[in-house]
């Protein structure tokens, strides 16, 4: 007996990226454009499909799942339920140049279909962020078969590099803070994207075991965007912030939308320096330091390497 799936009640727009790649940064950017809600982050959406990802959860299951939850959070939104009002996050709708809207929402106490047939009738398309989920593409476009789906890359010696420091290595096993799915194995736990190589993921230290995480996801993430290109808008986190205007532009166009004339604000409130170069050279000596695998090491410089590459030099 299979799980009945509805359809989404509205268009979707899908920001994903891995954990630490920026997605709460070009989230606050694409609410820059016309015509898309401000963006949702559901934790509810993300379990389900790391549950699929781990095997103990049917495609077709988690497919009519993501549809629920997905059409309760539109909902949600769309009568001003449930908003995020602390200051402090990249979610929070004080973050938005709509943010009365989503007030006025909450304060009319408006609910039922028509107020999602408010959104739908000005062809406001929804946007949730989502961590780490192109390996499960299939079932995603299952769930929302209209989607578009933007993904955001960052160099791979960052990712590692902030994983350590936010203490990923560890965290996934023993932080009640951390709310991803993990999964019993032998003598240990496991993230759920570890599950294929669980022994090998336990037999490493923290430095190690986030290298290998990013080597895999990344791996995985560079398969499905070479395989379906045109499903994906791939944006890279260096290029959007030194030339976000013209990263904004090609998101304008995979969407076909227009910015808003409040975009040049935006960026200019989202704006930050940094030098690339001279950060990652003490990033990878900060790595170097915890890792006992050369080989493995050398494999996070190759794959990094390649991400250089894939990004020309336009820096």
């Amino acid at each position: 007996m299979n799980i009945l799936k509805n359809k989404c009640i509205n268009d979707v727009v899908f920001i994903d990226g891995l954990t630490r790649s920026g997605k709460f940064y070009l989230g606050k950017l694409i609410s820059g454009i016309n015509g898309l809600e401000y963006f949702i982050h559901s934790s509810e959406v993300e379990r389900i499909i790391a549950i699929n990802k781990s095997g103990t959860l049917s495609d077709s299951d988690a497919s009519a799942l993501i549809v629920v939850a997905m059409n309760e959070s539109i909902y949600n939104m769309a009568i001003g339920r449930n908003l995020n009002m602390r200051h402090d996050d990249g979610s929070s709708i004080l973050n938005s140049f709509e943010k009365e809207l989503y007030i006025d929402r909450q304060d009319k106490g408006a609910s039922g279909h028509c107020s999602i047939d408010k959104v739908i009738d000005c062809k406001r398309s929804s946007v949730f962020i989502l961590h780490q989920s192109l390996e499960s593409l299939d079932v995603v476009k299952s769930a929302a078969p209209k989607s578009k789906i933007i993904n955001i890359r960052r160099n791979p010696v960052d990712l590692v590099y902030s994983w350590i420091k936010r203490g990923w290595g560890t965290r996934f096993v023993n932080d009640l803070l951390s709310f991803g799915p993990t999964y019993i194995y032998k003598h240990g736990v496991v993230p759920y994207f570890a599950v294929d190589w669980a022994d090998d993921y336990l037999s490493s230290n923290e430095y190690e075991c986030v290298i290998k995480s990013i080597i895999h996801l990344t791996e995985s993430e560079s398969s499905v965007v070479n395989e379906k290109r045109s499903d994906v808008c791939s944006i890279y986190y260096e290029k959007l912030v030194k030339n976000t205007h013209k990263e904004m532009g090609k998101i304008c166009e995979f969407l076909g939308r227009k910015p808003n004339k409040i975009m040049s604000k935006i960026i200019e409130k989202e704006r930050f320096d940094v030098d690339f170069e001279s950060e990652r050279v003490r990033k990878i000596d900060y790595i170097k330091s915890g890792v006992k695998n050369k080989i493995l090491f050398d494999k996070l410089l190759d794959i990094e390497e390649l991400y250089c590459k894939n990004i020309g030099d336009t820096l």
